[in-house]
């Protein structure tokens, strides 16, 4: 039989165990019907139980009430002609992709037909709400502004990226002009030292 020791090396005195007692003990536990004692009885339901059979309610949340829709803002009204609102709102179109180069080239495409879109988001607006938002107040064009001028700086950002020499002027030109803007709050910039 082997030697245990101790982490500190002192010998272990082990037993031998008596494998057939453990079976008896075993035996005796599994065999038992337990105490004589009686479980507890089961719970009984509450008072906001429902009877046996009946559904029993939902938990979470209840449901919400049912409410009219109200319509954000109210409609403004019509107008007779919406040939100068639709003009400029086909100006600003125009506008956006002209400055941006990949739509340059399609950009012609609006010029071109400009008159008669405006003509027909003129006529639009007279019929349906969302081209007369568009066209009347602006509607979302602010959206396409914001596109155009990410997208041009990003492409401005790409060219810096990959043009060590432009970058480095881009932050030449950035250091006068943070001088410059120093110099007109009062703040004298020191001139870098020669290298």
């Amino acid at each position: 039989m082997p030697v245990l020791e101790t982490p500190d090396g002192k010998p272990v005195a082990v037993t031998p165990v008596d494998a057939e007692a453990v079976n008896a003990q075993f035996d005796r536990a599994m065999n038992d019907d337990g105490p004589d004692t009686q479980a507890p009885p089961k719970r009984q339901p509450r008072g906001d139980s429902p009877p046996d059979g009946a559904a029993k309610p939902r938990r979470g949340r209840p449901p919400k009430e049912e409410k009219a829709r109200a319509t954000g803002k109210p409609a403004a009204p019509v107008k007779d002609d919406y040939t100068a609102d639709a003009q400029q709102a086909v100006g600003k179109v125009w506008a956006v992709m002209a400055c941006l180069p990949p739509t340059q080239a399609y950009a012609l495409v609006v010029e071109g037909n400009s008159d008669a879109l405006a003509a027909a988001l003129a006529e639009g607006a007279k019929h349906n709400e969302t081209v007369r938002r568009f066209v009347a107040q602006g509607g979302n064009s602010w959206m396409l502004q914001l596109a155009g001028v990410g997208l041009t700086m990003g492409m401005q950002t790409y060219q810096l990226m990959r043009d060590p020499q432009l970058r480095r002027e881009a932050a030449a030109t950035t250091r006068e002009h943070l001088k410059a803007a120093m110099a007109a709050q009062g703040i004298k910039v020191p001139e870098p030292a020669a290298a």
